[in-house]
């Protein structure tokens, strides 16, 4: 097991086991460099890091106070195959130490857990805003192992996709228009979005 505290959690409630199987979770639309600090942070307190995509499954979302536009289709413009293809494709560029595994996680689906995540799993949670801490108190209300650090948001998921909206096409990083996006998500996650055409598809969602 990784030796250190997490900061921002006084009252560590860690497993004293020899094998941590780490687990970060996140919508990830898309995923962008505030998601990769995330991920770096968590390889650093475990073994083995699973990176859980939430709202994966569209009769997995459910309506969150904490939280009322995160349901919206214009904020969920990409799927759940599509997701997975950015979050390996950004992890595969960096050495995060740790093995690496994504896979789905229905975050508003308590029920389900177990067939996702293991369930002595340390779930890692940066806790940004009002919504994460009710995720934290969620996880631990059923069961689960949680570690938190308090972080400040320096990316933005909304901004990234207003700019992508305000952007053009996809292939405006030819004329150097509607580029703004891009310096906010690793270069694998650009591509992967310039190759499933995602500015457009951003786009329409927003004049719909």
């Amino acid at each position: 097991m990784r030796e250190g505290g997490v900061p921002g959690d006084a009252a560590s409630d860690r497993l004293d086991v020899d094998r941590v199987v780490g687990h970060v979770h996140g919508r990830f639309q898309p995923f962008h460099d505030g998601h990769l600090a995330y991920c770096e942070w968590a390889a650093g307190e475990c073994d083995e890091l699973l990176v859980g995509v939430t709202n994966a499954d569209p009769a997995h979302v459910r309506s969150e106070s904490a939280d009322p536009d995160r349901d919206d289709p214009r904020n969920n413009p990409f799927r759940y195959h599509e997701r997975h293809r950015m979050v390996t494709a950004a992890l595969s560029a960096v050495d995060l130490g740790v093995p690496v595994r994504v896979l789905p996680f229905p975050i508003n689906r308590p029920e389900l857990w177990e067939h996702y995540a293991p369930v002595d799993a340390l779930h890692l949670v940066r806790v940004l805003e009002d919504w994460h801490e009710i995720k934290v108190d969620r996880l631990r209300e059923h069961g689960r192992t949680v570690h938190t650090t308090a972080a400040e948001r320096t990316v933005s998921g909304t901004a990234i996709r207003e700019a992508m909206a305000a952007g053009g096409r996809a292939d405006d990083h030819d004329t150097g228009e509607g580029d703004g996006w891009r310096t906010s998500v690793p270069a694998p996650v650009a591509a992967v979005i310039d190759d499933l055409d995602g500015v457009s598809r951003v786009r329409s969602l927003y004049e719909e």
